[in-house]
């Protein structure tokens, strides 16, 4: 099983076939596997000529998975991904987020653009730049209610208790999450977001309950566009085909 250490904090990773490398970036309380693996990502973007690098987020799957808060926050995911595509010679690579990988992915833009040819952001809305409530500031201290449930939450929104099953079913480490959910992750303001000049596409849900839309982070970034799923919710956007088609010809563009 491949790690590379960052710092103290082991970083599960894979690659998957040749060509044009793209890391995928995961959302909070799953993994690569869980989140991209099974649902056909890996052979959408290996059959457009694309190599697929997927690594766990500290936390999560089989990474390491420290206690501490201040081990979490954008700045500390986001060198995990630095740190794997450093270990694995990559000079340049596209990058896709979904969910808290989308903030992730904004913080690599914003920091380390010359390593990124194009992004995409999934599942995601307005609130990385700061607009609405679908802020990071208050949708990750919400998971705390659900990670301290012993039994399925029936009292809480469905789209929050959604996460109680994705931790038992990937096994995951509550606290770890908690510690996640408690770290630092900043919108971006508007002068950084216009500065961000790598081609971006930003995809939302009709239906995302969880973050929202995006078309105004779209129109704030130097190079957005914008693309909203009809009837998509904050979890099916990861199944739909026509998501998988439209980020494999958006990352296929000069």
């Amino acid at each position: 099983m491949p790690v590379v250490q960052n710092n103290t904090v082991g970083i599960h990773y894979e690659v998957h076939g040749s060509g044009q490398p793209v890391v995928l970036l995961h959302g909070a309380t799953v993994n690569f596997q869980a989140n991209y693996g099974g649902f056909g990502w890996v052979k959408t973007l290996n059959a457009a000529g694309f190599q697929v690098i997927g690594l766990d987020f500290r936390g999560h799957g089989a990474s390491d998975k420290p206690h501490a808060s201040s081990a979490y926050g954008s700045v500390a995911l986001a060198s995990d991904v630095l740190a794997v595509l450093d270990h694995l010679g990559i000079a340049q690579a596209a990058v896709v987020g979904y969910s808290i990988g989308t903030v992730v992915a904004l913080e690599l833009l914003q920091t380390q653009a010359q390593r990124f040819s194009s992004a995409v952001l999934l599942a995601t809305g307005d609130g990385l730049i700061g607009l609405g409530n679908h802020t990071f500031a208050r949708t990750l201290p919400a998971l705390v209610p659900v990670l301290d449930r012993s039994e399925y939450p029936k009292d809480l929104p469905k789209h929050l208790a959604a996460y109680w099953n994705f931790i038992n079913a990937t096994g995951g480490d509550r606290a770890a999450l908690r510690a996640l959910s408690l770290g630092e992750y900043p919108a971006l303001s508007a002068a950084a977001a216009a500065a961000i000049l790598v081609p971006t596409l930003v995809i939302s849900g009709e239906k995302d309950l969880v973050l929202g839309q995006g078309p105004q982070l779209a129109a704030a970034l130097g190079k957005g566009q914008y693309l909203e799923i009809a009837g998509a919710d904050h979890f099916s956007i990861a199944t739909d085909p026509t998501v998988k088609a439209a980020v494999a010809e958006f990352l296929q563009q000069p």
